[in-house]
Parts: C-alpha cells; structure tokens; sequence
C-alpha cells in the first residue's frame, strides 16, 4: 500500500481519536488517564468537521464555545467527523495551543507557553524541551484512547453515541448519566 493510501485508510483512527478527546474534555475534564499526569486537553475554539455523505461536506465551528454548540452534536449525529481541530493542553502553570490534523495526526501551529531564558541557547533548548513535553502529553492519551478501542471498541462507540445524544438534547453527559 502506498504511503498516502495508507494515510487515507487510517483516517478514521485520527477522527475517533480527537472525538474521543472531544468527550473525555467535556465529561472528564480533560484528563490523560495516566497515573502522575495531571494534565487536561480540552478542544479550543475551532473545530472542522467532515462528511462523505450528503449535501454538506463540511462544516467549519469557530469562535465561541464551538465543541458545546448544538451545531457541533447536530453534525456528529448526521455522521459528521472532526478532521482538524484546535486543542489547548494545560499542565501546572504551562499552557499549549495548537492544531491537530486527524488524517496525518500532525501538530500545526503550535504556541508554547512562555520561557524563562534570556540568551538564544538556553531560549532554544527551553523551546525544544516544551515542543518534547506537548508531544508526551498527546502521545500518553493516544496510548490510553487506543487502549480503551482495543479493549472494548463497542464500549467506546457506544459511549460516544450517548454523549452525542446528550449533548444534542442540551445535556452534559454527568446530568444525562445521573438520571439513567
């Protein structure tokens, strides 16, 4: 198979992945699930959802609160899937924002939290170090997002597919649990 065949085959695992992290920012306040990561992800204030069905190919959610907005769960419900959207990782006083493409899982336009260092080696290797810790952060809840869909992939869809429904009845998913 050929590298971009193999890209476009393993799309689906990039969409699930930031979905996964979509619910787990809402529902769980962003946690990694890792035992000493005290991290949180949450989705920011873009997301880019697409479709190969219907009339609408695809939607882009901006400003705001996109990731809580009923246009959000209307397109997840109709089969929508998110293929690119904006994360903010929080860790202690350290704070990232970047993008994340699901179909390549590449990290685009990264903002990293300030550093201390005034000359350029000690700023580069201060950079190099953040760049290194964001990778870590997103690689221990990709680790812990494949585990739960090797585990118990059913499980998870069906998670996911409350979560939509609650978030298209208006709910958070702790109220909608809390009445079942």
């Amino acid at each position: 198979m050929k590298p971009l065949e193999l890209l476009q085959a393993s799309r689906f695992l990039g969409e699930e992945f930031i979905l996964w992290l979509w619910h787990r920012g809402q529902v769980d306040g962003g946690v990694s699930g890792t035992d000493g990561d005290t991290s949180s992800c949450f989705l920011e204030d873009s997301i880019v959802l697409n479709s190969e069905h219907g009339d609408v190919k695809q939607i882009s959610l901006q400003k705001g609160n996109p990731s809580e907005s009923r246009e959000a769960y209307e397109a997840l419900a109709r089969g929508m899937r998110p293929s690119r959207t904006k994360l903010r990782i929080l860790s202690g006083d350290l704070e990232w924002i970047f993008t994340l493409d699901s179909a390549s899982m590449v990290l685009r336009s990264m903002k990293l939290p300030p550093t201390s260092s005034k000359d350029p080696q000690g700023l580069l290797q201060d950079r190099a170090f953040l760049i290194e810790e964001s990778y870590g952060h997103l690689d221990r809840r990709i680790g812990n997002f494949l585990a739960a869909r090797q585990q118990d992939p059913e499980a998870l869809q069906e998670t996911l597919r409350g979560w939509i429904r609650a978030g298209l009845q208006g709910e958070t998913m702790a109220a909608a649990e809390a009445e079942a």
